[in-house]
């Protein structure tokens, strides 16, 4: 018996993390999800066959063909953020480029959700201006060519979430 009180606190804490674990386990098996020490699942995406339709789906509503040259969308035009070298202030920094990854259309009026956008840096407004809450312009509105990509920094204590809102297709 003086063997097992010597370790007792460590039969204590190695009981309690398997039971915890097997909790975990027993949570995430009722929920549908893997537990964190298992792999995350993988998503599946189906492929669509020359008609239009994937297997499983009923209806064929979706297509494999590409727009046509006059038709766009928000898809087409992609923003990418990364964190920049700080101001020497200390104030963090931020490099922003939006990309219009259509290879064959030239879009326009292009806006972003940009929420309450500010920087502490001025970002040239014919490159991208804050209208008004959760609305910036792209150049103006000024059409961007296929492949052509907007780049500017702005700096402010926390970076924003940038999203595009709407384009129009020229």
């Amino acid at each position: 018996m003086g063997c097992f009180q010597n370790h007792a606190p460590l039969v204590v804490v190695v009981f309690s993390s398997l039971l915890l674990l097997t909790v975990e386990d027993t949570a995430a098996a009722s929920s549908g999800h893997a537990s964190s020490s298992s792999p995350a699942p993988r998503s599946r995406k189906l492929m669509l066959n020359d008609s239009g339709s994937s297997a499983g789906s009923a209806g064929g509503r979706h297509s494999t063909s590409r727009m046509g040259p006059d038709e766009c969308s928000e898809e087409d035009v992609v923003v990418y953020q990364s964190n920049a070298n700080p101001l020497p202030s200390g104030i963090p920094a931020y490099t922003v480029q939006i990309v219009n990854v259509c290879g064959g259309c030239t879009v326009s009026e292009v806006h972003v959700a940009c929420g309450d956008f500010a920087s502490t840096e001025l970002v040239d407004p014919a490159k991208f201006q804050r209208l008004g809450f959760n609305d910036c312009v792209v150049k103006g509105g000024a059409p961007m060519e296929p492949s052509e990509t907007v780049s500017f920094q702005y700096s402010n204590s926390f970076s924003y979430h940038l999203n595009v809102a709407s384009v129009s297709c020229e």
